[in-house]
């Protein structure tokens, strides 16, 4: 095979991928294949050449878990398993030539389930010794056209089996139809509640709807006395287009003014004051007012100023208002696909028009290390970069679809100067960046770029310097380790038996803690802490040494507690506080004793509350125990996961089918346990349930230790700037409204009431996103998810549309997405047996949903 006819196979070669069943094939396992045809002169023969595919699930479990491959006999084929996510397709000598639109249709077992396009991954990638690894051309589609369609329910369902108690478990869920989601649409248009004039929702607001004050009439400018205003006068000023001055006119001025305190009404909820601010627009005297005892107040009357301002006219009003939670964050995974600087620049400016005030950077995981440590340039020269190396040592493998080249959202990392740029950007507008490097799990990259450290200085001879950071045991320890995370690596975790590892935990936090220094002090260093293996240790000669000379380590639960307290020791000699996911921070017995860990603040980030998992009261109890809890909940806050249950959705699904924004909207931070709605299976949850999943139900006794709320961005499937913001909005414009303004309904204990409420606050915040807020996203330039029209048949034949968010255009097309007409109020009259497509647009028409199509019905 020469590169030529290699490259021809490549481009022409088709792969179908589908799933065929989720349901019928045993508890845990699915049924998929894989359609190689051959559409060129080269022939596909028996040889040295493979496939390498990336896949979420686990391929042939039965043998790939123990063996090293999977031989499918049938198809002249084998499976194995790279690590991760990277699997390798292979000829048998059996195999049967394809020559050209010859066809080759594998099917096979993975585990699991998977019931949407998205869970299959781009970029499979054809191999051949001593040429040039290519993608195959048909699977580079970011619209995964080479993925089957799922039209049957065993293809969009997850499971279907007998429980130990003879019930069964059945997963009710299937992909809205127009219909269903028109009538799930219905309480937006229903109701009377007018839209909400600033998000988040201020404490006090009088609004005129009569009277403005009309920038462009004369000459407004901006003042203030404080110099500690200065930046966020320049930012007005950029955003209103007027000068700054340096004495106060009598009038046509906006005054940014700091006070001692700002007086806040009596409250039933204790608020931030220190955030608190106000704003008076006085039309009769043409002076429009922003009050604060701190600039980071003032900058959301900025916000709020800038929320009312349109057509160069801002309402007379006042506010006065301040934030239920000092923590109101957005987590963002750049490594499983690495979004960049000028990404980051978009959040921030999105994130501080709904007074987010937390950025919680994901920078290390398995996939790759995203930021440069001076003095370990491996970090990210080897770690940085992903795709195709036969002797694995210059790059981290090419796992979650990002194909054998280094050019990828696979690759990429923040150089120091980048790190500090972003950090600048955030700290001009009072946004804190928490940066996480993920340990002792998900750190299979940080072990491949230390090994490759440690054999360039081997090599140069320097055998001690070599050891100083060693992340890792004799080759032979590791090639005999066979417990796999859980998301299929081999060797992701860090070893708390070398103390080379404490000596590389501190090197990074004092890099870190450096680049914070001049621009903003680093305040939490963030290790992480979930989902770690712990298995994998009991395979280790340094642990084993661990348990033989601690009787405080027996367990290995003991091993994990020891491992976080020597991180938060070396954490804690450099002046910082520490933060993790809640996991890090309990053992089977509950929260590590809070004495134990040195920090005055313990941030802890409880999103493990799967109803059924009964870890659900874990939150509560680490509030208890005296840590500082942001409520991170997966079935609520997880940005990763569909807006709706459809194939076709992009996102993953395993603590919730969908989360839309009217979820996100109606989590209650304050009553964990209203908020258990729905089990995985869609059928609905009582107390009872509840009751049943937790070994206790536990009441929350510290209230003032739950300090925040954070939505959560995962990465695996999220490879582009358009998909990661519109993963992010508009939900995170939902959350924001509950992480700074506490609704009445949520203090409601009658369930009923309660829904009645919450539903007509959703209905406002539906009609102000359709109508106002998702303009704004577009004016910033940034992406927000359209969630497609529901619609239905009138008796008399005529279609009725509606939205998610009233106020979004809904276009309709009869001839077949050849023309399409903007609809009107009314409904639309459509000829009788003729096939209609429907989308919701965006207001200026630059994007829309995904189609959907319906036929009319015949009336004579």
């Amino acid at each position: 095979m020469d590169q030529k006819s290699f490259d021809l196979l490549t481009d022409t070669l088709d792969i179908h991928y589908e799933v065929l069943d989720n349901i019928h094939q045993g508890r845990k396992i699915f049924k998929a294949a894989i359609t190689l045809t051959n559409h060129c002169s080269v022939p596909l023969e028996p040889g040295p050449w493979a496939i390498y595919l990336c896949h979420i699930r686990l391929i042939e479990p039965k043998y790939l878990s123990k063996n090293s491959f999977a031989e499918l006999t049938e198809y002249g084929v084998k499976f194995s398993h790279v690590n991760g996510s990277l699997f390798k397709l292979e000829p048998l000598e059996s195999f049967k030539t394809l020559t050209n639109n010859d066809s080759v249709k594998i099917i096979f077992l993975a585990q699991y389930y998977s019931v949407a396009k998205t869970d299959v991954l781009p970029n499979w990638y054809m191999t051949y010794p001593d040429l040039i690894p290519r993608i195959i051309k048909c699977t580079a589609d970011e619209d995964l056209n080479f993925v089957g369609q799922f039209n049957k329910p065993s293809q969009w369902k997850r499971y279907d089996y007998e429980l130990a108690d003879g019930k069964r478990r059945y997963d009710i869920y299937d992909p809205f139809t127009p219909k269903v989601r028109f009538e799930r649409n219905l309480s937006a248009y229903s109701s009377n509640e007018e839209i909400k004039p600033v998000i988040p929702t201020p404490l006090q607001m009088v609004c005129s709807k009569t009277k403005c004050i009309y920038l462009r009439e004369g000459n407004w400018v901006i003042y203030t006395k404080d110099l500690t205003l200065s930046k966020d006068a320049e930012y007005l000023s950029g955003k209103l287009q007027l000068k700054i001055v340096s004495q106060l006119p009598e009038t046509k001025y906006i005054y940014l003014k700091l006070v001692p305190s700002v007086q806040l009404p009596p409250q039933k909820h204790s608020l931030i004051s220190k955030e608190a601010y106000t704003l008076t627009v006085d039309c009769l005297e043409d002076v429009i007012e922003i009050t604060a005892s701190t600039s980071q107040g003032l900058f959301w009357g900025i916000q709020s100023l800038l929320s009312l301002y349109k057509d160069e006219r801002i309402p007379e009003v006042k506010i006065v208002d301040a934030p239920r939670y000092e923590y109101r964050g957005l987590h963002v995974d750049v490594v499983r696909n690495f979004h960049g600087k000028q990404e980051m620049f978009k959040l921030i400016d999105s994130m501080i028009m709904y007074k987010m005030n937390k950025l919680h950077l994901h920078l290390t995981d398995d996939e790759g290390w995203r930021i440069e440590i001076p003095g370990l340039e491996e970090m990210t020269s080897v770690g940085g970069y992903r795709g195709h190396n036969a002797s694995g040592d210059c790059h981290i493998l090419p796992l979650l679809g990002s194909g054998p080249n280094s050019d990828t959202s696979g690759s990429g990392y923040y150089s120091v100067k980048d790190y500090r740029e972003i950090l600048l950007y955030a700290t001009e507008r009072h946004v804190e960046i928490i940066p996480e490097v993920d340990m002792p799990g998900h750190c299979n990259a940080a072990i491949q770029a230390v090994k490759s450290h440690y054999e360039k200085l081997c090599s140069a001879g320097k055998m001690e310097e070599a050891a100083k950071y060693m992340l890792h045991e004799s080759s032979e320890v590791q090639s005999s380790v066979t417990t796999q995370s859980c998301q299929l690596f081999h060797e992701n975790l860090l070893n708390p038996g070398l103390e080379s590892t404490f000596n590389f935990v501190e090197m990074v936090v004092l890099a870190l803690k450096e680049m914070h220094e001049d621009i903003a002090p680093l305040r939490v260093f963030h290790f992480g802490g979930d989902e770690v293996p712990i298995d994998m240790w009991e395979e280790s000669p340094a642990c084993r040494k661990l348990f033989n000379s601690s009787e405080d380590i027996v367990t290995l639960d003991d091993l994990l507690e020891h491992f976080v307290r020597r991180v938060a020791a070396i954490v804690y000699k450099h002046g910082l506080s520490l933060g993790a996911w809640q996991d890090g921070m309990v053992s089977i017995d509950g929260p590590f004793e809070r004495s134990s860990i040195p920090q005055e603040d313990v941030l802890v980030y409880a999103w493990q509350n799967v109803w059924e998992s009964g870890k659900a009261n874990i939150a509560y109890m680490l509030a208890n125990a005296g840590y500082k809890v942001v409520m991170s909940q997966a079935t609520h806050l997880y940005f990763d996961h569909p807006y709706e249950p459809d194939p076709e959705e992009r996102g993953l699904y395993w603590a919730a089918r969908f989360i839309d924004t009217e979820k996100v909207f109606k989590f209650i931070p304050d009553d964990l346990y209203a908020n258990a709605d729905y089990k995985l299976t869609g059928e609905p949850l009582s107390i009872d349930d509840i009751k049943t999943y937790e070994k206790k139900i536990v009441n929350l006794k510290v209230p003032e230790n739950i300090i925040g709320i954070q939505g959560q961005l995962w990465s695996e499937l999220v490879r582009t700037s358009e998909q990661l913001e519109c993963m992010v909005f508009p939900r995170l414009i939902a959350m924001a409204e509950r992480a700074w303004h506490k609704a009445s309904w949520e203090d409601e204990t009658d369930k009923c009431k309660r829904d009645a409420e919450s539903t007509k606050d959703w209905a406002s915040l539906a009609k102000t996103l359709g109508t106002k807020e998702l303009s704004r996203l577009e004016q910033a330039h940034i992406a927000y998810h359209l969630v497609p029209p529901g619609a239905r048949f009138l008796e008399d034949g005529r279609l009725e549309v509606n939205c998610t968010y009233p106020g979004l255009p809904i276009q309709y097309s009869i001839d077949n997405g050849e023309t399409w007409t903007t609809q009107s109020n009314e409904p639309i009259h459509i000829p009788s047996n003729t096939k209609v497509l429907l989308q919701t647009s965006s207001t200026d028409r630059h994007r829309s949903s995904r189609q959907i199509e319906l036929l009319s019905p015949n009336i004579s």
